[in-house]
């Protein structure tokens, strides 16, 4: 009983954190919820989680990795072929709206949230996870305000973090129940 009351306290407090800061500047809102992971990691480096905090560094790596990989593909075919007609049609996706460079897609902030949102699900259960997915659609949307990034660029950064990782956490446990834990 005593430890569900905490939980709740603790959503309470980072609840209201997170209300503070958005009402005060929804772009730096979007920039201190991105780094969700680092503190999800700390809190289970703390917590002595080993465990999860393995499947963290994992699916963080792998799922981020793709994420950066998107927008350096996308950056490099627009410097280099640009100028190819059908090309640019393609391209047009990952076009930041604020400066019209080509490393928007997908939103990373919005990956690295619901990276988070997705292992907070898995590993601490619905209520966390739900709270955590609320917390992620406004760094989403807070890129959007922002003008980083368009809407198609969020929400393929949310697929990629939310169902990316749900998958990469499924394949990680069939891996380690076959190989691992024998």
């Amino acid at each position: 009983m005593k430890s569900n009351m905490q939980h709740n306290l603790v959503i309470c407090l980072i609840g209201i954190f997170a209300l503070g800061l958005w009402l005060y500047d929804k772009v730096v809102y979007g920039d201190v919820f991105r780094l969700m992971l680092v503190a999800l990691g700390l809190f289970w480096f703390i917590q002595k989680q080993f465990q999860h905090l393995k499947y963290l560094i994992i699916v963080a790596i792998v799922i981020l990795g793709i994420a950066f990989a998107c927008k350096l593909l996308f950056a490099y075919l627009a410097h280099h072929y640009g100028d190819i007609e059908w090309l640019q049609g393609i391209l047009e996706i990952a076009k930041r709206p604020i400066n019209g460079k080509f490393k928007g897609f997908p939103s990373g902030h919005t990956t690295a949230a619901f990276t988070t949102s997705a292992l907070m699900w898995h590993f601490m259960g619905k209520k966390w996870g739900i709270f955590a997915f609320i917390l992620a659609c406004f760094v989403g949307y807070s890129r959007i305000l922002s003008l980083w990034h368009t809407p198609l660029q969020v929400l393929a950064g949310a697929i990629l973090g939310f169902i990316g990782s749900l998958i990469l956490i499924y394949c990680i446990d069939k891996y380690f129940k076959k190989y691992i834990d024998k």
